[in-house]
């Protein structure tokens, strides 16, 4: 919970921290300042979006594109493919946009489904609105697969980006949102995924972009940059991610703590999807290395990583095999911004102080050994 919405390029907004902690809907933020840019929007809006859901924030969010989009505006949406997924398992199983899924499919997601938690919620919502938005002439949606990134551009002034979908279930997870209101931004965003330059280490913003290019080789280049700060880290690291598994990540890790490295990792209690590979995982980095771990009642979809208080890294791409070695992601890089490390210290420790250490490996042990390789094997497989 608490998303985290950093307006122009210093400002981190956040419900108040001396209230009650997590506080309740609290995706809100994101979501107003999205549909109070759609209802200002004059010429384009570009949603790149993972999960989107026919629920309350889907249908909300879906009607203020409807909106501009009569104004004049033009919509492009580009929209993951293999999301559809979690879309028909989770949740209201609802996708927004009505798309034909063929019975293999539909078969494979019947098998897999037994593998996630049941979640589901019985609701009013349909598909008709996103129906609508396929065949408006204003609005252009791109379906695109192997891709997990999550930003929201409006006239190319201002960019939205984090790890928050377009589904209700954020108003109750640990999220962090960014907004940057610049066009030089919004302009460095497209030559980085186009690979027109490379990622910047004398700029206090930058992007970190994995990238699928047709006719090229795809373009992994935020795990490569994730170990080089794990590498130089001087103090201290601290990780707020979803979901984890990718075995160099890990041994990176290892690595830090040898070299007196502190390290402190905030673990959800349960994770709403590959619970038993995340356990692994946080199991046997615990066993290797004296890693400081707290488990938090609230989903963790965050994706966050702090070196030396110094060097924030947030924004879609989680630290297991599918986000560091196969999907599309999109990452923020940013540095020397005492104010907004500041700020993200102080939140980090309401979260800490409302979740539980770990004293013991015995608290991490309880995954599947026979399911939690399978869905690694799913990951390394990456069949959608």
């Amino acid at each position: 919970m608490v998303p985290c919405i950093m307006k122009t390029r210093y400002e981190l907004l956040h419900p108040p921290l001396n209230g009650p902690f997590p506080p309740e809907r609290v995706a809100d933020p994101t979501f107003d300042l999205v549909v109070a840019e759609l209802e200002k929007a004059r010429e384009s809006v570009e949603i790149f979006m993972y999960v989107w859901r026919a629920d309350e924030a889907g249908i909300r969010v879906g009607e203020a594109v409807l909106a501009a989009a009569e104004r004049g505006v033009k919509v492009r949406v580009i929209k993951d493919i293999g999301a559809i997924m979690c879309e028909v398992i989770e949740m209201n199983r609802k996708p927004f946009f009505p798309r034909r899924i063929s019975l293999l499919k539909r078969i494979i997601y019947k098998i897999i489904g037994r593998t996630f938690p049941d979640t589901f919620v019985e609701d009013e919502y349909n598909q008709e609105l996103g129906a609508l938005l396929l065949s408006h002439p204003n609005v252009t949606v791109d379906w695109i697969n192997k891709t997990h990134t999550k930003y929201y551009v409006f006239d190319e002034r201002l960019l939205v980006t984090g790890s928050i979908n377009i589904e209700d279930r954020h108003q109750n997870y640990f999220d962090y949102m960014v907004a940057l209101d610049d066009p030089e931004l919004v302009q460095r965003l497209r030559m980085r995924m186009a690979g027109e330059t490379p990622c910047d280490p004398g700029r206090n913003i930058d992007f970190l972009c994995n990238t699928h290019r047709e006719g090229e080789e795809s373009v992994f280049e935020i795990k490569p940059e994730v170990l080089r700060c794990i590498e130089a880290a001087r103090e201290s690291i601290y990780v707020e991610v979803a979901y984890i598994g990718d075995p160099e990540f890990a041994d990176a890790l290892v690595a830090a703590t040898r070299r007196g490295i502190r390290v402190t990792i905030l673990f959800s209690r349960e994770a709403n999807i590959g619970n038993d590979v995340n356990y692994w995982a946080i199991h046997d980095l615990y066993t290797r290395a004296p890693v400081e771990v707290y488990l938090t009642d609230t989903m963790i979809h965050a994706k966050l990583l702090l070196f030396d208080d110094e060097v924030i890294m947030t924004g879609s791409c989680n630290m297991n095999i599918f986000s560091l070695q196969k999907a599309a992601e999109l990452n923020l890089i940013i540095r020397n911004e005492p104010e907004l490390t500041g700020e993200i210290r102080s939140l980090i420790a309401k979260r800490i102080e409302s979740s539980n250490l770990v004293t013991s490996a015995e608290e991490l042990a309880g995954f599947n050994p026979i399911l939690a390789p399978l869905q690694q094997l799913h990951q390394k497989l990456n069949p959608n």
